[in-house]
């Protein structure tokens, strides 16, 4: 069930063609886009955090910052990823990577979630990291405001490791004390 804000929202950014087939479900507007500058088609999910007892909504403020990511210029994207990369590599320092190339050019956008007064890029790195997901997140003027280094598998899963298939098997009877 969509809320009549969601609805305007979704409207307009259907008015502004800044996404490709934009949706509204489960309280985001989401659909395809280009970043220009990095060269990318990305998802773009537009978060306008709703609340139940919410009766406003700033369109405006929504459309501007997809406005923003979306029409980046080349020379403040470069200097996103720089930054990017530069903390990554500080971090990493001397840990082994699976193939030795420059994150610069190994970094690909893949999504983007638009805040009103915020911006979090996902990026792959399929040589450096490819078990990781990295997340940046960029104030309103663009400017990075945190970088997080993400394992894919992160979700709340215990992974299990059993010797032999009785182990396994004790452990499915509940005979595994």
């Amino acid at each position: 069930m969509s809320s009549p804000l969601l609805d305007t929202l979704l409207a307009r950014i259907v008015d502004s063609g800044l996404l490709d087939d934009p949706v509204a479900e489960n309280g985001l507007v989401y659909g395809r886009a280009t970043i220009d500058a990095a060269g990318a088609v990305v998802t773009v999910n537009v978060d306008p955090e709703l609340e139940d007892d919410e009766e406003t909504l700033d369109d405006d403020a929504l459309i501007a910052a997809i406005t923003r990511i979306l029409s980046v210029s080349e020379t403040r994207w470069r200097a996103v990823i720089d930054e990017v990369a530069d903390n990554i590599d500080e971090a990493v320092d001397d840990e082994p990577v699976i193939e030795q190339v420059d994150l610069r050019d190994d970094l690909e956008a893949t999504s983007v979630v638009v805040f009103a007064d915020a911006v979090l890029i996902a990026f792959d790195a399929p040589k450096q990291f490819p078990d990781s997901r990295i997340l940046v997140q960029l104030d309103d003027d663009l400017e990075v405001a945190n970088i997080e280094v993400r394992d894919r598998d992160a979700a709340d899963v215990e992974v299990l490791e059993f010797d032999d298939l009785d182990e396994l098997l004790d452990r499915l009877s509940g005979d595994d004390r």
